[in-house]
Order: structure tokens, then C-alpha cells, then sequence
């Protein structure tokens, strides 16, 4: 049997084929197109977003590089105010001049000499140290107030924490006792420099007086202390 089929039904039958081709093209084909666009317009946004990073580090890198001189030259202020070792001379030198600058009589002293501070992460075996120095100290108020002068004053890194004083009414002087820690950085390269001769007397048998440390030889020194104050 032979079915018949006009004109109008095969230009309707092309239509519709046509259009189911299309469909299945879009399905298929355009739509996968469409993602792949996607995933590249958002890889391109991101690279352009490194390049954009780039970009900036290159303009900034004199500038990056000058801030960089100015940080090592920082380090190197830092560590040019703090020597590298104090010695105990050096303390015993500063207890000395308390007394032959300012009067001070200072009866006793205990040293510490290598006490650890802290550490810098990031400097191989650099560390901050301290030498410390405990005094008792007898004095006239102003005595006491050039005593504190004299500590600020030094070009070292000090500090004082901590410090007692009494006002003795009987004789009118100031009795106390003081910490004075002094500071230094190790292994930071920097050459040491040797402390330089004080001119102290070496060889005395008594720090105090005479030859024989008794209590009659401590008091006359203390007395002709007291009387050079006047």
C-alpha cells in the first residue's frame, strides 16, 4: 500500500526536523561550549588577578627593596648601641665612680655578670644578656639625686629595676640598696673591644681600708667618708 504525502506535509515534516536537530545541537553541543566558556572567563579572571599581584610586586620592588636596606640599616643602629661583652671590671669601674664622682659610699656589691634575656628567632645565636650589679648605697639626698642622674646619663643600655632608700634621721643620710643591669647583644658579629685601662690601684690587701679588714678600720673609713662631706 502506498501512503501519499503532499508538499505541505513534507515542508511540515522538514520543520520539524530541523528544529529537533537544532535542539539536540544546543543539548549537545552549544551547551558544553557554553561551559567550557565559563570555566575559561573564570580562569582568566583569576590569572588576571595574579597578573594584576605580579604586576604590583614588580612596581613595588625598588620601593620593596629601599624599605628593606632601611630595615638592616635599622638592625644595625640596634645592635651598634649595645657592646658585646661587659666585663667585671667594667662594673667594678662604674661602682668606683659613684663614689669618686658623686660621694657615694657604697659598702657593698654583688655581680651577675651573663644573664640571659631573651633570644630573636631569625638571628642564629644572637641573644640579649644583662650584667647585673646589686649595691648598697649611703648618701646625702643630693648625692641621691646625682645618684640617678649619673645613671641616665650613661651611653649604655641600663635600666634600674629596682631600688630602696631610708632617710636615716639620726645621721640625715639616705640608706639603700639598688639593681643596675647593664645590656649587651652576643653573637651579632660585632668585635669586641677591650675595656680600657681604669688606673685603679691593683694589689690593695683591704677594698675598705688598710691593711686588715676589722670593724674599727670600717668605721674610721666611714668617718672620714662623713667628714669629706662636710
Amino acid at each position: 500500500m502506498k501512503l501519499g504525502i503532499t508538499d505541505s506535509e513534507k515542508r511540515l515534516l522538514f520543520i520539524v526536523l530541523a528544529l529537533a536537530l537544532l535542539v539536540c545541537t544546543y543539548f549537545f553541543v552549544f551547551t558544553k561550549f557554553m561551559d567550557q566558556a565559563a570555566a575559561i572567563e573564570a580562569s582568566n579572571v583569576q590569572d588576571q588577578a595574579t597578573v594584576d599581584q605580579l604586576q604590583s610586586m614588580v612596581d613595588r620592588q625598588a620601593e620593596t627593596q629601599k624599605e628593606t636596606e632601611g630595615y638592616k640599616q635599622t638592625i644595625k643602629d640596634i645592635i651598634a648601641k649595645y657592646p658585646v661583652k661587659i666585663p667585671q671590671e667594667k662594673s667594678i669601674y662604674l661602682v668606683q665612680s659613684m663614689q669618686d664622682e658623686i660621694g657615694v659610699y657604697i659598702p657593698s656589691i654583688s655581680f651577675s655578670m651573663d644573664n640571659l634575656v631573651m633570644t630573636f628567632s631569625g638571628d642564629e645565636g644572637v641573644s640579649g644578656r644583662s650584667a647585673n650589679l646589686a649595691m648598697a648605697y649611703t648618701c646625702t639626698y643630693d648625692q641621691f639625686k646625682e645618684l640617678l642622674k649619673y645613671v641616665t646619663e650613661q651611653k649604655d643600655r641600663v635600666t634600674i629595676p629596682s631600688i630602696s632608700a631610708a632617710f636615716d634621721q639620726a645621721t640625715g643620710l639616705i640608706t639603700g640598696s639598688m639593681t643596675y643591669k647593664m645590656y649587651f647583644l652576643t653573637n651579632t658579629g660585632k668585635e669586641y673591644e677591650e675595656f680600657p685601662e681604669t688606673g685603679l690601684e691593683k694589689g690593695v690587701p683591704s677594698i675598705f681600708y688598710g691593711s686588715d679588714v676589722t670593724w674599727e678600720n670600717l668605721v674610721n673609713f666611714f668617718n672620714g667618708w662623713l667628714t669629706d662631706q662636710d
